[in-house]
């Protein structure tokens, strides 16, 4: 029996009903990372920061909610009730990481019941996306971190022109070694990149195709440039690392990610419109 044969079990349209389980879902996901924010760098300090989580993370949730909450109301079916008595379950328990992986569920039920280029299907996708940098992608890095870290190691040696020992590289000045943590991994600027195009691509209802891989791995070189060349300075720069690695370093990186970061994936979804339409 199909969704829209099943009674409406209440008057709360699906769409409202999935964007209110988003918004519980992204605060309990997010609460303990603001926390950690204000107590480690200030208000000052977290704000400049975005609370150690990406402008872009924020933008599409946003962009994720407006998109659902555009869709037309309709009836909430048997099958909706159910994932959402599953997924607010998941979010009562106070584990950051079970919160994105209900949302996960969400966005993937959101998917198989929407028709495809709806507002709602829309809207799924850029949530489904939403959890690759706040989840898969640090599920990915825990699984694979020795292998990253010391990938990110390799170029910043190669750039500063001192030794690596694992993930530890030599100060330029010999006075010690800079250890690159798990927090400074390019891995999560990567998985922005992936989160902004698929956001761009649905907000211009833009067709996919394979083309689109290449602009996704010139986004995601570029974020690790830029991770990449901040952590060379700090080894070069012994004498700043405070201001380097510090809330304003932070802040600057993660702006120049933002902003490279964006403009590759607009330019490559622009760039390639005008042959789909």
């Amino acid at each position: 029996m199909g969704r829209d044969a099943c009674a409406a079990i209440t008057g709360v349209p699906r769409n409202e009903l999935f964007a209110g389980l988003v918004v519980i879902g992204f605060i309990n996901g997010i609460l303990e990372r603001i926390m950690v924010s204000v107590s480690g760098d200030g208000i000052v300090g977290a704000l400049l920061n975005t609370f150690d989580i990406s402008v872009i993370v924020w933008s599409a949730c946003l962009i994720g909610l407006s998109f659902l909450l555009r869709e037309p109301a309709q009836p909430t079916g048997r099958s909706d009730w159910v994932v959402a008595t599953v997924v607010l379950a998941a979010f009562l328990v106070p584990v950051a990481p079970l919160s994105w992986l209900a949302i996960s569920g969400l966005a993937i039920h959101i998917l198989r019941t929407s028709p495809r280029g709806s507002f709602l299907n829309r809207g799924g996708w850029i949530l489904l996306a939403m959890t690759v940098p706040m989840f898969w992608g640090r599920l990915l890095f825990a699984v694979f971190s020795d292998a990253i870290l010391q990938g990110d190691a390799t170029l910043v040696g190669w750039l500063v022109g001192t030794h690596r020992l694992g993930n530890a590289i030599e100060f330029a000045d010999g006075s010690g070694y800079v250890w690159i943590a798990p927090a400074c991994s390019s891995l999560a600027n990567v998985s922005l990149a992936i989160l902004c195009w698929v956001t761009m691509t649905e907000v211009l209802k833009r067709p996919r195709a394979w083309r689109d891989g290449g602009w996704v791995l010139l986004a995601c070189i570029a974020v690790i440039a830029i991770n990449v060349t901040r952590i060379s300075l700090i080894g070069l720069y012994r004498d700043h690392f405070d201001l380097i690695h510090g809330p304003i370093g932070a802040a600057v990186a993660s702006w120049l990610i933002l902003g490279v970061t964006v403009g590759i994936c607009l330019l490559g979804v622009r760039r390639d419109l005008p042959a789909r339409t």
